[in-house]
């Protein structure tokens, strides 16, 4: 092959110089004289520059054995042009002059990097003396060179490679010129002679070598090289330039050797020096180490130390047997030092000399044959790898000069004078002294091949023995020359092949898809995913997953023979195919690439197996496994295809139809049951994959009129079912094919087209180019026919784009359609991303519409982007452009942000963008009308932005018509519009609508408003965030400048304040209240019913959080809002002015009615403060806290506040309050300064004194929760009377006192003795002994007692009565709710609403009088004729002794026995109860005469207690039969609830939980009691007159339940607007809702501390006590906000119907 690289040199004409040298005695005698004579000089090369030399003595060449160039040893290799190894030489042929003479005997050198012109090279050849060339370049920049050749006087004796310079005679330079520069690297010049300069061969500076390199700028340090500078100003002229390493130390020395020169030394004292100065050096001397690991001798040194340049003799002691091979010296730079008969040069480094010693050879007596060893022989390859070179070493020449013959495998190959180009052919090239076989083979046709793997070559030689080898490829692509084990060849070939080929229908055309199967190269085949691996091993051995590699030729280190490989396809009988089945294809294998592939037309239908039979370049074979192919008829059906026995499935449970088989599915048959034509996917198909490579598709059915599909004529449905989330992947489905999602399906487009219609069922969804794994979008899938969203179905993440008119319809073209893109009917709901496009304008001469809404709302989930195009009017000449939505009579709403431009136009005109009827509420709305062109009298018009008859409300807007322009060039809305098909998604940022900023009144939260109402510390005002409050005042002026959400008043929910908001829309889907807008409340306070409208900006007094009137001016103080990144609001500090209020005085009570703490601030607030007050704060000096109140609950008519010392309030107690805050709704804020020590709360502590005479002397004294640090002191007081006379004392649990002092009320009071706590006090009585009234029956009045009482002492009394109770109802005297029953006279007022009974009824009334004992009497109302007028009574606590009867009848099952059987009013009664056995009490019941029943107190075993009243009683009982021990196992037969779950049981209000169990300690629902309850009522059916909410599901357990309590106000639900149906119902909620549906007005009050007297269950909790349903969790509380078990609910509803 001629050289193909660029020349860096031309061929010159070698200047030829001949020296006659005379031969000194010293010489050999068989020395010769190596050619001077060199024929040829060139350089060249590609990536290394090529030195060549041209000789015509080839012996010479051959017996070169040493190369030094420019004193640096190179290596003897086989030279590649595309290498870039240096440093190495050849002997060989060069084609010099470009191929002129042909290839001619040379000598080649790679020169090492750096390497410049003169070069010096020593050559060494066996039986020669040395040889010098000098190679140089006629001129720097040309490309001429000369070479000049020396024979070397001294050398010889077989080539030892030593030289020596002889002495010409010329000398050194004793001065220099001298230059330094410090750029980077730093750089010394040197300036002397010429001639010495172009001389230098070698450097070094502090004795280290420096290499002749670059010396240019940014060039690397330990360089150097012959430049130019100048020194004197007068121009450059030629220097030594040395680069210097970082590391020189000074004075430096510069060791300077030049050819034909002495050396030289220049010193350079510093480093920047002037001058440098020529020195005589005393040389340094180095060691020569000897190596003491050789093996099979030893070697001496005649020297341990020497200097640069001495000579060194080494000795070699061989070990018997042995002879020395070669010596070697090395020096410390790695540098190898030529030596010549065992001597050498010592260099200016450190050595080490070593050597080596091989067997001597045993000259085999005469006539016997010569034996070749076989580590003698040697196997190399040309640099193109066409020929196989073998040498057999030292005896190469003779032995090649010896061969034969030559036989492989037995066979003879013939000898050639030419290098062989096939096998069966050998060259014995003596030339070269080397065998050359054919590596690569030329030959179309070869009778025998070239060298394989396995080949055993026996050559015969005359004089030598035959020698027997076996050639070996191993699995790397490595040959070598092995011994013959007889075993052939070493290493086996595998196949395997990996992938699937996609099912075929029989006549398909094309089957590869994208393109037919290559026959020239790589197929690019698109069904067919199989990929063929290969894999080389020992024979054997099993393949391990990293031996297998794919076979393509460019990767693969097995070379397969193309022509040798065959593809296999045979019918597999064991799936039915008959054996005569033709598959009509052809596997396609091209060894450029590893896929297999098919070609053809499929033929007979079946199931075939493809296998592949390779074979590689060293005639190894191997056969493949085998993969299925399946070839269908066509006429399969869809229903037994997708049958999940034909899917894969995944290690989650789903499946994937990968692939759909066969790809074209036109029969559907049916899986449904009773309908024909329909099939309903597998719920678990996750994936249906066509293909899976974009472009392939698989068909479901087929092509129909379009006429029909509008007409719904549509013959096939796929129904994606419940629980099903299908993505179609690279399908086609023909517009034979409705698609149906049902309820709880969904189904993705990716890669697809529909031509038909996807019908949305109610909880269907669907999404269209979207990935939801990655959560990108992405292009490729179209809708042709419509998307039809039904009442509640789901439009999520979608871009959805159609092509109805420019995709045909199958092979139908009767397509022509302007219908929405999308139809929504009823209510839809769309989630995440949502573009859709209608297409250009087809021949109905109007774009198709994106989006139609008719008749419901599409709503848009909080933060949605719906983003609509209408079609275009580009394509058809003068055609108008679509509307993006068309409403019919449809709503658009939601948190999120619409988009709609209408189609753009090229001649036509604009459509609205929005067209029809109907309104738009979102959040954002983004509206833009059609560009149109001004086309001369065509009178196109630009679109508007909607039609009259759209109202678009949405908060923030951006809403214009198109515009009328010259040209489509100036478009203002071009970038505006989706590019379908290439951009993924439009560019949502070009929507941007820009803020509207203002000022609002808003309700704000009570937590919200205090945030930021911050202290000096940062500390944000503390607060409860919900108010709970009397229903009345909550709405009624004592609220004032607060609002509540709730419109039954059960809360105060915050502040009505200014807001500024930067952007009007961020308030979108909050209340906005008008002035048009009206409330009207209704309250009653203090018996007076008060009705109060309120109009406008005050109507937010009762109305939603962030509920928002918008100003008109900009107000005098505000609050900025800011939307969180979470949507949520938060509010700046207030704007508001701050004043100091002066001569204000601020004082603290505690326990007062209203709150526990309450403050009063007096003068300097203004008069109507009640009527200004947004918000109070009150500030404590110890920890730099700020405390919100709220209205009512803590602030009543601006100048009275409170706080309980519970919830964040708690943290006021011990603190001091140096700073309450107003804020004014006139703008201002107003500081009070305080100093109010607020005490511990000592509201859990109780103390009672027993009434006692004032007589006794002392009185019983009970104190409980007294803190442990509360030091008390106690004191009693009544009124401004002084008492110190009566001596009052505390001490162990007892009130002295010495005297008599008055009767009437007195207060005890205890106080902490630190101050730390507030003071507790408790009211008593000290009565009198003396009786002073009596009850005279008839005059129906009280008298005096006796005579002897006054009229003074009489009018005391009555002035003194407190209360009177009638029938255990006790009745104020005086005060709020107070009854008047005895008049200032003394009569009985028997038309006071207590006496309702009617005439001739009887009433027991108890008079209460403050220091007198309790007067007790009968009053009876006379009847109308003449019956009884009168009563009993009696003073001192008893009556007259009237006796009333208890009776008891008798009843079936059991015994009801009573004692006493008559007893007195006040008496105790006890009732004992005996079953019959079998049978247990179901109900027992007490009634007086008038029907009322009386509280029973079960005391076990039995019995039962009550109280006698006034009148007769009668005992009734019932008994069923006995249940079992255990109904259910978690109810233990002792347990306080058994008896309870089985009266639940028996009365079929419950029958336990699925699991056989009660559940008894599981939390009970809501939804559960309120059932319990319908069921204990009969479950009666509901009047279907209440609204459930909508967490109660129609058809649930407790639908029916819940709807018959809201309708017979047992509940109302929760104030959300859910029922609650799965929170655990509360014992507060639990006692309302019993005492709503069974209960009675309780006759006693609630007196848990917490349950407040105005909390929702307040009155349920009295009567729950009183009537035995249940008592408190402690003696003081009830935990109303405590969860219920189940049995806990049973057992109170069993208790609530036996008290009934």
């Amino acid at each position: 092959m001629k050289r193909i690289q660029n020349r860096l040199g031309s061929l010159c004409m070698a200047v030829v110089m001949l020296l006659s040298m005379a031969v000194t005695p010293a010489m050999a005698a068989d020395t010769q004289d190596p050619p001077t004579e060199v024929t040829n000089c060139e350089v060249g090369g590609i990536w290394t520059k090529v030195l060549a030399l041209g000789f015509s003595d080839t012996d010479w060449l051959n017996a070169i054995n040493a190369v030094k160039v420019n004193d640096v040893t190179y290596n003897k290799e086989t030279i590649d042009s595309f290498s870039s190894t240096t440093g190495i030489w050849e002997a060989g042929k060069y084609s010099f002059n470009g191929g002129a003479q042909g290839d001619l005997p040379a000598l080649k050198f790679a020169l090492n990097s750096g390497t410049t012109f003169p070069v010096t090279i020593v050559l060494s050849a066996k039986g020669y003396k040395d040889l010098t060339v000098k190679v140089t370049q006629a001129d720097k920049w040309g490309d001429t060179y000369t070479a000049e050749a020396v024979v070397n006087s001294d050398s010889g004796n077989g080539g030892s490679g030593s030289t020596e310079t002889p002495d010409t005679g010329k000398t050194a330079p004793t001065a220099v010129k001298y230059a330094y520069s410090s750029m980077m690297p730093a750089a010394h010049y040197f300036g002397a002679d010429s001639d010495w300069l172009s001389a230098i061969t070698g450097v070094q500076v502090n004795g280290t070598a420096y290499e002749k390199g670059s010396v240019e700028y940014n060039s690397s340090g330990n360089h150097w090289n012959i430049g130019k500078k100048d020194f004197n100003g007068y121009g450059a002229e030629a220097a030594l330039v040395v680069l210097a390493s970082s590391s020189v130390t000074y004075p430096a020395k510069f060791a300077i050797t030049a050819t034909d020169y002495p050396d030289v030394v220049i010193q350079v004292d510093k480093k920047g020096a002037a001058t440098a100065t020529i020195v005589q050096d005393t040389p340094a001397e180095y060691t020569v180490t000897a190596a003491t690991d050789i093996e099979n001798g030893t070697v001496k040194v005649s020297s341990t130390s020497a200097k640069a340049g001495d000579t060194v003799t080494v000795t070699a002691t061989p070990a018997d047997g042995y002879e020395l091979d070669m010596i070697t010296v090395t020096g410390a730079s790695g540098a190898t030092v030529a030596v010549n008969d065992s001597k050498f040069t010592m260099p200016a480094e450190n050595v080490t000399v070593s050597a080596t010693f091989k067997a001597v050879q045993v000259t085999p007596p005469a006539g016997e044959d010569k034996e070749i060893a076989l580590n003698q022989v040697e196997l190399s390859k040309d640099m193109f790898s066409h020929h196989w070179y073998v040498t057999f070493g030292e005896e190469t020449h003779n032995y090649v000069s010896a061969i034969s013959g030559i036989t492989v495998n037995g066979v003879t190959w013939k000898a050639s004078e030419y290098d062989p180009s096939s096998g069966g052919v050998y060259r014995a090239d003596r030339s070269n002294d080397r065998l050359v076989f054919a590596a690569t083979d030329f030959s179309s046709d070869p009778v025998i091949p070239v060298l394989t793997s396995g080949n055993v070559i026996t050559i015969t030689a005359a004089g030598y023995k035959d020698l027997t080898m076996k050639f070996v490829k191993d699995a790397e692509g490595n040959a070598s020359l092995v011994a013959d084990d007889g075993q052939g060849d070493p290493y086996e070939l595998h196949v395997k092949i990996e992938g699937s080929f996609e099912a075929a229908i029989v006549g398909q055309k094309n089957y590869d898809g994208v393109s037919s199967a290559s026959t020239g190269g790589a197929s690019s085949n698109k069904n067919s995913a199989v990929t063929v691996y290969g894999a080389l091993t020992k024979n054997g051995i099993k393949p391990a997953d990293s031996d297998w590699q794919k076979l393509e030729s460019y990767s693969s280190k097995i070379n397969l023979v193309g022509s040798k490989c065959k593809v296999n396809i045979v019918p597999d009988t064991s799936k039915g195919t008959s054996e005569s089945a033709d598959s009509g294809m052809e596997g396609v294998y091209m060894t450029i690439s590893s896929d297999l592939t098919l070609s053809g037309t499929p033929k007979d239908a079946g199931s075939y197996l493809i296998s592949i039979h390779v074979e590689d370049d060293q005639g190894r074979t191997a056969d493949s496994n085998a993969l299925p192919f399946r070839i269908y008829t066509g006429e399969e059906t869809l229903a037994e295809q997708i049958q999940t026995k034909n899917l894969k499935q995944y290690s989650n449970g789903l499946y994937a139809w990968d692939i759909m088989e066969p790809w074209a599915i036109k029969n559907f048959g049916s899986n449904v049951t009773g309908a024909e034509n329909s099939v309903r996917v597998p719920k678990d198909l996750e994936v249906w994959y066509g293909s899976h490579e974009s472009g392939t598709y698989g068909v479901l059915g087929y092509d129909i009129a379009w006429d029909k599909v509008k007409a719904g004529k549509i013959p096939q449905t796929l129904y994606i079912p419940d629980g099903c989330n299908l993505t179609l992947m690279n399908m086609k489905i023909l517009s034979s094919v409705r698609i149906v999602v049902e309820n709880g399906g969904k189904l993705t487009l990716r890669d697809s087209t529909v031509q038909g219609i996807i019908d949305v069922k109610n909880g269907g969804t669907f999404s269209m180019n979207y990935d939801s794994y990655k959560k990108v979008f992405e292009t490729g899938a179209s809708i042709c026919g419509q998307l039809r969203l039904e009442n509640g179905a789901v439009l999520e993440n979608a871009a959805i784009y159609s092509h109805t008119n420019y995709l045909a319809n199958g092979d139908l073209t009767d397509r022509s359609n302007d219908e929405a893109v999308v139809l929504t009917t009823g209510d839809v709901t769309v989630k995440g991303q949502v573009f859709i496009s209608g297409d250009e304008a087809g021949s109905t001469g109007e774009g198709q519409t994106a989006l139609k809404v008719q008749n419901g709302t599409l709503r848009l989930e909080d933060g949605a982007v719906l983003a609509t195009y209408g079609g275009g009017g580009n394509v058809t000449l003068f055609s108008n452009g679509g509307s993006a939505i068309k409403l019919d009579n449809g709503t658009i709403s939601g948190n999120g942000k619409v988009i709609a431009l209408g189609g753009s136009v090229l001649f036509g005109s604009g459509n609205s963008a929005v067209s029809g009827t109907g309104t738009i509420t979102t959040a954002e709305a983004y509206i833009q009308g059609a560009t149109a062109y001004n086309h001369a009298g065509k009178n196109a018009q630009p679109g508007k932005s909607h039609d009259a008859s759209v109202a678009i409300n949405s908060g923030k807007k951006y809403v214009a018509n198109g515009t009328l322009v010259d040209g489509a060039a100036n478009d203002p809305l071009a970038d505006l519009y989706w590019k379908t098909g290439i951009q993924e998604t439009p560019d949502l940022s070009k929507y941007a609508i820009a803020p509207t900023p203002g000022y609002v009144l808003m309700n704000i939260p009570y937590a919200e408003f205090y945030a930021a109402e911050k202290d000096d510390g940062g500390n944000a005002a503390k607060v409860d965030a919900v108010s709970s409050a009397t229903l009345q005042k909550t709405r009624s002026t004592l609220a004032a400048g607060s609002y509540h959400k709730n419109p039954n008043g059960s809360d105060i929910s915050g502040v009505i304040y200014p807001v500024y908001v930067a952007d009007l829309s961020a308030l979108h889907g909050y209340k906005q209240v008008k002035d048009s807008d009206t409330r009207t409340i209704t309250v009653t306070l203090k018996g007076k019913e008060i009705k109060t409208t309120y109009t406008g900006k005050n109507a937010l007094f009762e109305n939603p959080d962030y509920a928002y009137y918008v100003l008109s001016e900009v107000p005098t103080s505000y609050k900025t809002l800011t939307v969180e990144p979470d949507g949520s609001f938060s509010f700046g500090k207030t704007t508001a002015t701050m004043t100091k209020l002066v001569g204000t005085s601020v004082s603290l009570k505690t326990g007062s009615r209203h709150t526990y703490y309450k403050l009063k601030v007096s003068d300097g607030l203004p008069e109507d403060i009640a009527s200004m007050v947004s918000a109070v704060t009150l500030h404590t000096k110890e920890d730099n806290k700020t405390y919100g109140l709220r209205h009512v609950a803590e602030i009543w008519r601006g100048t009275e506040l409170g706080f309980e010392d519970t919830g964040v309030y708690a943290g006021l107690q011990g603190k001091t309050i140096d700073t309450i805050t107003y804020y004014l709704n006139n703008g201002k804020i107003q500081t009070i300064a305080a100093n109010i020590k607020v005490p511990k709360s000592t509201k859990n502590v109780t103390a009672t004194v027993e009434n006692a005479l004032n007589t006794a002397r002392e009185a019983v004294v009970t104190v409980k929760n007294l803190p442990a640090d509360f030091v008390a002191e106690y004191t009693v007081t009544s009124g401004s009377t002084v008492l110190s006379a009566y001596n009052f004392t505390v001490a162990n649990g007892k009130l002295t006192w010495t005297g008599t002092p008055a009767f009437g009320a007195y207060t005890l009071t205890i106080t902490d003795k630190s101050g730390a706590y507030a003071p507790v006090s408790t009211s008593f009585e000290l009565k009198t002994a003396d009786v002073i009234a009596k009850y005279d029956a008839s005059n129906k009045a009280l008298v005096k007692a006796s005579d002897a009482i006054t009229e003074e002492q009489f009018a005391a009394y009555l002035k003194a009565i407190s209360a009177v109770s009638v029938d255990s109802t006790s009745y104020a005297a005086s005060g709020k709710g107070s009854v008047t029953i005895v008049k200032t006279d003394g009569v009985i007022d028997l038309t006071a609403q207590p006496f309702s009974k009617g005439e001739g009824a009887s009433y027991s009334l108890v008079v209460k009088a403050t220091g007198y004992q309790d007067l007790t009497f009968t009053v009876e109302v006379p009847k109308q004729n003449g019956g009884s007028s009168g009563g009993s009574s009696s003073g001192g606590g008893s009556s007259s002794g009237s006796s009333y009867a208890v009776s008891a009848p008798s009843t079936k099952n059991g015994d009801v026995t009573v004692s006493p059987k008559n007893a007195s009013k006040g008496d105790r009664v006890t009732i004992t109860v005996t079953p019959d056995k079998g049978y247990e009490l179901d109900k027992l019941t007490v009634k007086d005469a008038s029907g009322n029943k009386l509280k029973l107190t079960d005391k076990g075993n039995g019995k039962y207690t009550f109280t006698m009243p006034g009148s007769k009683v009668t005992v009734s009982a019932e008994f069923v039969e006995e249940q079992a021990a255990s109904i259910f196992a978690d109810v233990p037969a002792d347990a306080y609830y058994a008896k309870a779950v089985e009266w639940g049981v028996k009365k079929g209000i419950t029958n336990g939980k699925a699991n056989g169990l009660f559940g008894s300690n599981d939390p009970c629902t809501r939804g559960q009691i309120v059932t319990f309850l319908w069921r204990a009522a009969g479950s009666p059916s509901p009047k279907g007159t209440a609204t459930v909410p909508a967490d109660v599901l129609p058809g649930s357990y407790c639908y029916d339940a819940v709807a018959w309590a809201l309708e017979n106000g047992i509940t109302n639900g929760m104030v959300d607007g859910t029922f609650g149906v799965n929170n655990t119902c509360t014992r507060g909620q639990s006692v309302t809702l019993l005492y709503r549906a069974l209960g009675k007005a309780p006759t006693t009050v609630n007196g848990f501390t917490d349950v407040a007297a105005d909390a929702f269950c307040a009155d349920a909790v009295a009567w729950a006590v009183e009537s035995g349903v249940t008592n408190g969790t402690s003696a003081t509380t009830f935990s109303p906000a405590d969860g219920c078990t189940r049995a806990q609910i049973v057992t109170f509803l069993y208790r609530a119907y036996q008290s009934k």
